[in-house]
């Protein structure tokens, strides 16, 4: 889809796991999603920006998923505060089935990931095996539907349902590599659930099936609901998926497993010191673009029709990979070894290789306008994959200079970061009147702190011993906020944050978007990248979001935006001249 920059608009970004309802399992789920995007239309946000919300594994990642296009069971929604079940929202689930689950079930104020994934499957597998007995209302229109949907998905429906079937029976270990032989491969696995006495197995993978019939009606629900509130919903098509997914078990041939992807070190992320030094390392496994190609890219053409269907545009997570990719020649959970090893000791255990640029690096004219060639092919299959659905590119990182401008040519946004641009002669903030308008303007995606936590640590760093160099920041940000720079706020305000705001919506960006916990100026992350612990991407919010919009503590600066909103002509609506001339004037102390 062609973006009109003219018509500019604003939203918000949330990961779908840290919203909340009255009555969700410990998990923001489809009715939580549904109700931001009601406090979106409220606010005069036209889009609501979510994270991936394919199936995880084991360490929650939505980056790091164990498929490329079936959902995350954990965000369907199974109750409401009366413990009604309506027919439709899970086919077979009983109010009965329900309350003996959740009956005295305490919801943590993080999420448990482990007891909220127990809780959901207990009642979907209830639920499905009386929807397998027949015996519930609507039953042969619901069948049909099911078995369409099976129809429908068969290009990637039959394998993954094998392939989480052979996870269960594994108690969760997704690392195929570990199987024995009968299941390590696709065929294997396939003579091996052929066997008659393989039929329990047979019914998990119909088991599976339904689990992801009943996400699909509920997230196309949920799309439906956001069209009959003018929102549009975007979501998230991570650039990797992990190489212990059902992807990778199911088409080896399409992947290196050799290598490991990531990226180079840079300035603004050294979460630790093995990253400082030598980069991420993500651990997925890199693309096999000729055997893509080969197929008339398939599995990529898969993978968007399905973010598609619930998603009104996407991000398209590190496009840089699209070009180049910093690999690793050894798995994540090696980086220890290497962490302060010179670079002929690494070479030598790793039979001669280093961290590198695939398939190469730019550093040779020939080898830079080979790179953009083979990205601007790649993207131009994503474009016509999308469809009727717009792409916004994630060109952040150590970007090669012919990248933005091959995004330019093919309409498609990128990122501006206010924070991150800068001019290198002084180190100045670049102005926000010439970020570019085909951008996303944002102060922060999912991987970056707070703007309360960035001021905290600029006062902090104006107040210590390298105080000099911490007020000549400061000083740049308030010019850069229009504000005097001799006199800059000691902590961070409302009035400071809605400054904030308003530079960055009165920027040329076609797009503005804030994350959550900036609108609310929290200091909550819901990601810290680096981090390994199951304690990640377990963050929520404290209370709904309609709860916020009431709260004495939020309300000033909620009603400060959605006025700035209109202000800026970002409402996703049409104004009449009456209602401009009526608009009110903005104040905040």
């Amino acid at each position: 889809m062609t973006i009109d920059i003219n018509k500019k608009l604003a939203g918000i970004l949330v990961p779908a796991s840290a919203l909340r309802s009255e009555d969700d399992r410990g998990i923001g789920d489809t009715k939580a999603v549904k109700e931001a995007i009601d406090f979106c239309h409220d606010n005069n946000f036209g889009v609501l920006q979510l994270l991936p919300i394919n199936e995880t594994g084991n360490d929650n990642s939505p980056y790091n998923a164990i498929s490329a296009v079936a959902l995350d069971p954990v965000y369907i929604h199974v109750s409401n505060e009366t413990l009604d079940i309506a027919p439709d929202i899970v086919p077979g689930l009983t109010k009965e089935d329900l309350y003996k689950t959740i009956a005295n079930q305490a919801i943590t104020t993080v999420i448990d990931y482990k007891k909220v994934k127990t809780t959901k499957f207990t009642l979907l597998k209830k639920a499905f095996a009386a929807f397998e007995s027949g015996k519930i209302a609507n039953y042969a229109q619901l069948k049909n539907e099911f078995e369409n949907f099976e129809i429908e998905n068969i290009e990637w429906l039959p394998d993954y349902a094998l392939f989480r079937t052979i996870v269960a029976e594994k108690n969760g270990d997704a690392q195929w590599t570990k199987w024995e032989n009968d299941l390590k491969t696709i065929d294997n696995a396939r003579s091996w659930i052929a066997r008659s006495e393989q039929a329990q197995a047979k019914n998990f993978c119909r088991f599976y099936s339904y689990v992801q019939w009943v996400a699909h009606r509920q997230w196309s629900d949920v799309k439906n609901h956001a069209d009959k509130q003018n929102v549009k919903l975007v979501g998230d098509i991570p650039f990797g998926v992990s190489r212990y997914s059902a992807d990778v078990w199911t088409h080896p041939d399409l992947f290196d497993l050799q290598w490991s992807g990531g990226a180079p070190p840079e300035r603004f992320f050294q979460a630790d010191e093995f990253t400082a030094i030598w980069g991420q390392n993500w651990g997925i496994p890199l693309y096999k673009w000729a055997v893509h190609e080969k197929e008339n890219y398939r599995w990529w053409n898969c993978r968007i029709r399905q973010v598609t269907k619930y998603f009104h545009g996407f991000r398209l997570d590190h496009v840089l990979g699209f070009f180049r990719i910093y690999a690793f020649p050894w798995l994540p959970e090696e980086n220890h070894k290497f962490t302060h090893l010179p670079l002929a000791e690494a070479k030598k255990i790793t039979g001669g290789f280093l961290p590198q640029f695939m398939p190469r690096n730019d550093d040779i004219n020939d080898s830079a306008l080979l790179n953009c060639q083979e990205g601007e092919a790649r993207l131009k299959v994503i474009l016509k994959a999308a469809a009727g659905a717009f792409v916004i590119a994630e060109d952040l990182g150590v970007v090669p200079e012919y990248v933005r401008p091959t995004l330019k040519k093919l309409g498609i946004p990128g990122f501006s970061i206010p924070l991150f641009e800068r001019n290198e002669s002084d180190r100045s903030f670049v102005a926000s009147t010439e970020l570019p308008a085909l951008n996303l303007g944002t102060y922060g995606t999912h991987d970056n702190e707070p703007l309360a936590s960035y001021y905290e640590s600029l006062v902090n760093w104006w107040h210590s011993n390298d105080g000099h160099n911490g007020w000549l920041e400061i000083q740049r940000l308030m010019r850069f906020l229009h504000l005097d720079e001799n006199n800059p706020p000691a902590i961070y305000t409302d009035k400071l944050a809605c400054t904030f705001f308003k530079v960055l919506f009165s920027t040329p960006c076609w797009l503005v978007v804030l994350m959550i916990t900036d609108l609310f100026g929290t200091k909550q992350r819901f990601n810290r990248p680096g981090t390994h612990d199951t304690s990640n991407w377990s963050e929520r919010l404290e209370k709904p979001l309609a709860q916020y919009a009431l709260d004495n503590n939020y309300a000033e600066k909620i009603n400060y935006v959605r006025e700035l909103i209109l202000q800026t002509k970002r409402q996703p609506y049409p104004l009449s001249k009456s209602h401009l001339a009526q608009l009110p004037t903005m104040k905040i102390e």
